[in-house]
């Protein structure tokens, strides 16, 4: 690319150069033979003026006294009335250049400098006009290549940002370089590379909450089939199936709201939902896998605790609340469903130690574990509350409780 400029515009400085420079040459060309014939005249005329005085004084025209009139190189012919010619000056072979003039008392006179004269002002005057030519040239490809640097340094720089985000380092960024339409190019990069790293990280997000989500269904619906082989009873082995089945359609609905929380679904598909009834399902569901940990599992819950929230999301929260207390806490759980003045709430609480004070905000982050788990679950299960007008928190008071607070129908603040 710096070849190119550089190459273009010493071309169109050379363009210039001849379209400007031949026309001037040619003028002062045209110049300087005037110059040189109106100075020849000029000593014509200045011979003639001493020849009038000579003769008008009668007195005999000496070709001494004319010579120093006549310029070096230059001759000069005088014909007298009489017919007399003298020739006065230097004697050169080849073209020449004429000028006359006559006198006032019948004498001519002719004035000649040799061609090569005028040839080399004419050579002195293009040999200028060249080196101003090239100087222009010159100056334009110094100038050019100073230019080429300044655009070709950052649109360098560009390219370098844009291999690095190809190689995956969406991190980088192409900054301001003070040229207006590579800076748009440069902002136009960068924006790509934030929205890149979004989708990215992004789907990243969507498939760590997948296999966390997942990891739940999946060991639920491997108990039942577990427990369907070991039974040679056709009654409780149709009825395990059937329990399969069920997780089997959970586990499609988990994939469903996860896919509906990565496209980052919004509160406007809202339904009405009992947790109540969300409580004693998901309970149901949980407690094989309770009885073969040596846990218990109870449910506690007000009727009709009715609240508005997105489909899946109370089930998704519930599910990480009651991974993390069998995970993490001890003794019995407790699955509560009630009113809370104008939220319903939905909580889980065991026999734990529970979780610090200081440390009630920060296990919510994403990656953060008290015990070396994914710290994926509780991040999860927060974001989708919010994104439904809710709160997910760690309760205070003694042991492990976390409570999912919901809005309830006609709460719109």
């Amino acid at each position: 690319m710096r070849r190119r400029l550089i190459g273009s515009t010493g071309l169109i400085a050379l363009a210039a150069v001849i379209v400007l420079g031949v026309p001037l040459g040619l003028v002062e060309t045209a110049r300087v033979r005037e110059d040189t014939t109106a100075r020849l005249e000029r000593e014509a005329d200045g011979v003639a003026g001493v020849i009038d005085d000579r003769l008008e004084a009668r007195a005999a025209i000496r070709p001494r006294q004319l010579a120093t009139i006549v310029r070096p190189g230059h001759r000069i012919i005088v014909m007298t009335r009489e017919g007399r010619r003298i020739v006065v000056g230097d004697r050169f072979t080849g073209p020449a250049l004429r000028a006359r003039a006559g006198s006032a008392l019948g004498a001519t006179v002719i004035a000649e400098a040799p061609m090569a004269e005028l040839d080399r002002r004419t050579n002195r005057v293009w040999l200028f006009i060249l080196l101003l030519g090239a100087g222009g040239v010159a100056t334009a490809v110094a100038l050019a290549a100073i230019q080429a640097r300044r655009l070709g340094r950052p649109l360098e720089a560009v390219a370098r940002r844009s291999a690095q985000l190809g190689d995956g380092d969406f991190s980088v960024r192409a900054g301001h370089f003070g040229v207006p339409e590579i800076d748009a190019i440069a902002q136009g990069l960068d924006s790509s590379a934030e929205r890149i790293a979004a989708l990215v990280a992004r789907e990243r997000e969507f498939s760590s909450n997948v296999s966390h989500q997942l990891r739940t269904p999946l060991t639920a619906l491997r108990l039942r089939l577990e427990e369907s082989r070991a039974t040679d009873d056709d009654a409780i082995r149709a009825a395990e199936l059937d329990a399969a089945l069920a997780e089997t359609d959970r586990l499609e609905a988990t994939i469903s709201d996860l896919l509906a929380h990565a496209r980052r679904a919004q509160v406007g598909e809202l339904v009405s939902l009992n947790l109540g009834a969300v409580a004693h399902e998901h309970a149901g569901i949980w407690r094989p896998v309770f009885d073969r940990a040596g846990r218990r599992l109870d449910v506690a819950s007000d009727h009709n605790v009715v609240v508005r929230v997105s489909p899946g999301t109370a089930g998704q929260v519930l599910d990480v609340m009651l991974d993390n207390a069998l995970q993490h806490g001890t003794g019995t759980v407790q699955v509560e469903a009630r009113r809370d003045g104008r939220a319903g709430v939905l909580a889980v609480a065991d026999s734990g130690d529970g979780v610090a004070e200081q440390d009630r905000d920060r296990i919510f982050e994403r990656g953060a574990s008290r015990t070396g788990g994914t710290g994926i679950g509780l991040h999860l299960a927060r974001a989708l509350a919010q994104a439904d007008g809710g709160a997910l928190r760690v309760a205070a008071g003694s042991g492990s409780r976390f409570e999912l607070h919901l809005r309830l129908p006609g709460d719109t603040d």
